[in-house]
């Protein structure tokens, strides 16, 4: 791989005697892992089903690493949204910000999803996410990822930091601020990065990282922690970010983080030896790929500490009999099952959500999309059947992985009714739900998304 001659001059000066080991890193592939989305299965039984011993990543306990020879992207467990494909090290910064059941927590730069799917798990159902990036071009894609592994605890954004700042409050127990970086991290995985790569990066990188560290003051409650962390080996990016933070706001401290073998501390800059607390992950000493991850607490307040208040929404009754009518037809459950949450219709849309400032600020997705009402009849969702199990399902088939229709179905096409089913069908494999169908005479009509299906 032709690396930048100044990045290398650079990684030269960080580490010394141990440049020529990194060097030779990127002679070798990078390393592929996984993790278990534990909101839809735990780990044993989806180890258990797949009948493979992989080998866990030490720093992530839902976290794997596999082979090629798995193709783990071609696997029905895949499109039943049991598992997210991940980078090893891209894993850590949520075991850092420590996630517990029933927190609120903000993830400022989200897309693709991959650390959102990974805090959502682990809120579990009294939990809020919500998860936000600025790039309308990169939305799209944490979208997808909320709905096919079936998470309902999230509200998704489309904002600036300075905008969820001023309509939220201090309103987070816990904020993941997975910043836009140089990505020097990521060159083996990704060497058109390294191709891209020029020396005004980091300099270009530090001044957007600036601006959204400038809002989180704002957004965390006392005693609530935040997590800092890029992909790159920058210390302008990462140490200096953390400097230029703590000297602006004198209410919040560097916490430890538990480091793992392997990893290595922060680097000291203007004689501030708090920034060794902070991690540095390089791809010679660990089997994963360039990280910085730093942990700060809000020990005080720093001004006027506020939150929004609650916004109700109404429902019209007769949408909701529409849905129940539809849950006594197809599932095993009815509008109890649903009682946690706030029912609220936008356009033709019904969906299953959380209060929000949002008169100021719009949700793409607010906790689950239930379906469209339209014409006095429900269509569900697929967002609401990834959410279910399938003893929910009043109409399914539960597939077997070398039933041909099942194939068939993963890659949009019609299939037989064999079953002579009638209306919407739950499609399951090995008892994980994979989206609906609909059975009108002999066929049953694919309505698995089309962004979700094999290639």
């Amino acid at each position: 791989m032709n690396l930048p001659e100044e990045f290398l001059s650079k990684m030269k000066e960080i580490l010394k005697e141990e440049f020529e080991q990194f060097i030779k890193i990127y002679e070798f592939d990078s390393y592929k892992g996984f993790r278990v989305n534990t909101a839809k299965v735990s780990v044993e039984e989806f180890v258990d089903k797949m009948g493979i011993e992989f080998e866990k990543v030490p720093w992530c306990k839902d976290g794997f690493y596999y082979t090629e020879e798995i193709r783990l992207s071609k696997h029905p467990y895949y499109f039943a949204g049991l598992v997210y494909i991940q980078e090893p090290s891209a894993m850590f910064p949520v075991e850092a910000l420590d996630v517990k059941e029933g927190e609120k927590v903000l993830d400022l730069c989200a897309a693709p999803g991959g650390k959102s799917i990974q805090i959502a798990a682990r809120l579990g159902q009294n939990g809020l996410l919500v998860s936000n990036d600025v790039k309308p071009t990169r939305i799209k894609a944490l979208v997808k990822n909320v709905e096919n592994l079936g998470l309902t605890n999230v509200v998704v954004l489309n904002n600036k930091p300075k905008e969820i700042a001023e309509s939220y409050g201090a309103y987070f127990d816990k904020i993941l601020v997975d910043a836009p970086c140089s990505g020097e991290g990521m060159f083996r995985k990704d060497p058109t990065t390294a191709k891209k790569w020029t020396s005004n990066h980091p300099e270009k990188y530090v001044n957007l990282q600036r601006s959204i560290m400038t809002e989180v003051d704002e957004l965390l409650k006392v005693g609530g922690e935040i997590v800092y962390s890029t992909c790159t080996f920058e210390v302008e990016e990462n140490e200096g970010i953390i400097d230029w933070f703590l000297k602006k706001h004198k209410n919040y401290e560097v916490v430890e983080i538990k480091k793992y073998e392997g990893f290595s501390d922060g680097i000291e800059i203007n004689g501030n030896e708090n920034l060794k607390k902070a991690v540095r992950i390089y791809p010679h000493r660990v089997r994963g790929e360039g990280h910085f991850i730093c942990k700060l607490k809000k020990v005080r307040e720093s001004g006027a500490e506020w939150t929004f208040q609650p916004q109700r929404f109404e429902v019209d009754s007769e949408d909701l009999k529409i849905f129940e009518k539809f849950c006594n037809k197809y599932l095993n459950i009815d509008l109890s099952h649903f009682k946690d949450r706030l029912f609220y219709k936008k356009a033709s849309k019904l969906y299953l959500g959380f209060d929000g400032p949002f008169d100021k600020i719009t949700p793409l997705r607010n906790g689950l999309l239930l379906g469209e009402v339209y014409k006095g009849r429900f269509y569900p969702s697929a967002h609401l059947i990834a959410s279910l199990k399938y003893e929910n399902l009043k109409v399914a088939i539960n597939f077997s992985q070398d039933d041909e229709r099942l194939w068939r179905y993963l890659k949009g096409e019609t299939i037989e009714n064999k079953e002579n089913l009638n209306g919407f069908v739950g499609i399951c494999v090995d008892g994980f739900t994979l989206g609906w169908g609909k059975a009108e005479g002999h066929i049953i009509k694919n309505y698995f998304p089309k962004g979700w299906r094999l290639e």
